[in-house]
């Protein structure tokens, strides 16, 4: 009966910790962080890591980049894909590069752990941004377009960054420099790549037509988790990671008339009951041991973390003709963290490339910066306003 009394705890506990954050006016995901943090070995000793909440938590993070996909916009990278795609790539490159090389040359890190913590740093999560925006009239500007294209490239990188990743470190002592190795390394990844092409262009949208024709309940839900634990399961014999095909998998669904539909059906599913255990598991894996000696590291990364963003994507933001104002925002508007830094976070743990220490040092700065993210961004959105003010006196 365990595990009845830990997913009643979760629950229950997770509910409260989302009400007080939206309260003060934090994301709900960092109240389920802390009640992972409070609740478990860290503080209260109430819950811990176990095999049930291990591979709930697992199902967790899969539905989870389904739904991330399932809500991507295709479209709107496509109108703004030139600037979005740069302000991305610049996005990703300068926080994953700066980080991982002070990772690596001044605290001595090896790459493996430069490079997977350089990644938590490089994921973008607008949900807050979007939230700025609306309330202060700029959902509808260009930096605000630019935005919304660039998170969507920003979330396609950092998946396939991270499954590359994950497949070449799992991969490591296996296989050499030689062509032939270099062969059987690479084309398992560019196989899956092919094979998420043809199914979802072709495959997906006839697989949910027929199922949504079926004389049973739920017909196109369950087509849909068919559908994202399957392109899951794929990867994995891709050698790639499961949370990529499940992105793949939400993202060839969002291109067909069930999107809507599904995405109202999936939701439920996956935030009432999957994804809070994978967030408390995250709180759970966190030590405060030995902490207080990586405060530099964490002031640092979060320097490189709020500056990487700004600089990165302001830039990419300028060259295609905003004034520095207009840049300054979309450099803003891509400095919060979210979800996907918290599963990269969790994938390096379990993966054995940083330590829990080190994880929980990534943790603290994946909530920092998204608490510090909508205050920088409302700074710069009321200074363009108020230059609009003089300039119209």
């Amino acid at each position: 009966m365990s595990y009845l009394i830990q997913l009643f705890i979760v629950l229950l506990l997770t509910k409260i910790g989302s009400h007080l954050s939206n309260i003060l006016k934090f994301p709900s995901v960092i109240g389920e962080l802390l009640v992972g943090i409070v609740a478990g070995p860290a503080v209260l000793h109430l819950l811990s890591p176990t095999t049930f909440i291990h591979y709930f938590s697992e199902l967790g993070v899969i539905i989870l980049m389904f739904i991330a996909g399932l809500e991507g916009n295709l479209e709107m990278l496509m109108k703004y894909w030139k600037p979005s795609l740069i302000v991305a790539v610049l996005g990703v490159i300068v926080p994953t590069g700066s980080a991982a090389l002070l990772c690596s040359l001044f605290f001595g890190f090896s790459w493996e752990t430069s490079l997977f913590i350089g990644l938590v740093l490089s994921a973008t999560s607008v949900s807050i941004t979007v939230q700025v925006l609306r309330e202060m009239g700029r959902m509808d500007s260009k930096e605000g377009a630019m935005i919304l294209g660039a998170a969507v490239a920003d979330d396609i990188l950092c998946v396939i960054l991270l499954g590359l990743s994950i497949s070449f470190i799992g991969s490591r002592g296996t296989t050499g420099l030689d062509l032939i190795g270099l062969i059987g390394l690479i084309g398992p990844k560019v196989l899956f790549f092919v094979i998420a092409f043809v199914l979802g262009k072709w495959f997906v949208p006839r697989f949910l037509e027929i199922f949504s024709k079926l004389s049973a309940s739920e017909n196109e839900t369950t087509a849909a988790l068919i559908l994202c634990f399957g392109f899951a399961a794929i990867a994995v014999l891709m050698d790639m990671s499961d949370v990529l095909g499940a992105y793949f998998a939400g993202i060839a669904i969002s291109e067909t008339k069930f999107k809507e539909k599904l995405s109202l059906k999936i939701e439920p599913i996956g935030y009432a009951v999957f994804i809070p255990v994978f967030f408390v598991s995250i709180g759970l894996s966190i030590s405060f041991k030995g902490m207080q000696n990586d405060i530099l590291f964490i002031v640092l990364l979060i320097i490189i973390a709020i500056l990487g963003k700004q600089i990165g994507c302001g830039f990419g933001a300028k060259m295609f003709g905003l004034t520095w104002n207009e840049a300054n925002i979309v450099g803003a508007g891509m400095v919060s963290r979210g979800e996907m830094a918290l599963v990269v976070a969790n994938v390096a743990l379990n993966a054995g490339v940083i330590d829990a220490s080190h994880y929980t040092a990534m943790i603290v700065v994946t909530v920092i910066t998204t608490l510090i993210a909508p205050v920088i961004l409302k700074i710069y959105i009321q200074r363009i306003s108020t230059d609009i003010i003089y300039e119209n006196d």
